[in-house]
């Protein structure tokens, strides 16, 4: 019984007993996949709670050629100034007026802000394009 018989010498042939370099590769890509993956979480938490965040929390179109909207801004620094860009479509989905929105510092993490848009058409809906921090 102690003898290799033919088939376990040639499944010893076929997957030889792993090496030290085996052992450093493979220890090198799970350390490579764990710094990855901590990399990636990084960046979704850093990603998901922006500096500046903003909403439309509601608007009318008071003429064919007038647009007014409540913006919502929210800030982690409220003593930062925010830049805001928005925009008003018509019910063709064409860009009828755009306008970027200045913030200035404040006391209040949330801050409403009136806007009023000149139109080239009637709109049908306003939408923030992007907010950032200013200057």
């Amino acid at each position: 019984m102690g003898s290799v018989t033919d088939d376990e010498a040639r499944i010893a042939a076929r997957y030889p007993k792993a090496s030290w370099t085996d052992y450093v590769l493979g220890g090198g890509a799970v350390v490579t996949l764990i710094v990855i993956i901590v990399l990636v979480a990084i960046s979704g938490l850093e990603r998901s709670n922006p500096p500046v965040v903003a909403m439309v929390r509601g608007f009318e179109v008071t003429s064919p050629s007038e647009l007014t909207a409540e913006l919502v801004v929210q800030r982690k620094d409220p003593s930062d100034a925010v830049e805001c860009r928005v925009y008003a479509q018509a019910q063709s989905y064409e860009t009828v007026a755009e306008d970027t929105v200045e913030v200035g510092p404040g006391t209040e993490k949330l801050t409403a802000v009136n806007v009023t848009l000149k139109t080239i058409k009637e709109a049908t809906s306003i939408s923030i394009d992007a907010c950032r921090l200013a200057g």
